[in-house]
């Protein structure tokens, strides 16, 4: 036995884009912006995929729902995302 674990390891979440809220892997929804400010602020691989993918969803949900460029730019201001 080589003594290596292969697994993968996934994330779930459900993101409210209209009030800004977002809930993960079940537990209580916690405001977007606080939510990216903490992972933002963490400096781990895991954490900095998981902020890039939120915000990619966001982006393509919105623009799913017809929202245009400037709805889309203030939203991501709002929820403190810093290009």
């Amino acid at each position: 036995m080589e003594g290596k674990l292969i697994k993968d390891f996934a994330i779930r979440y459900e993101l409210d884009i209209l009030s800004k809220k977002i809930k993960i892997n079940g537990e209580p929804e916690e405001d977007v912006k606080s939510f990216l400010s903490e992972l933002k602020a963490k400096d781990d691989l895991i954490s900095k995929r998981l902020y890039r993918d939120i915000i990619e969803s966001a982006i393509t949900e919105m623009r799913t729902m017809g929202w245009q460029g400037l709805d889309i730019k203030n939203w991501l201001k709002d929820v403190g995302f810093e290009e």
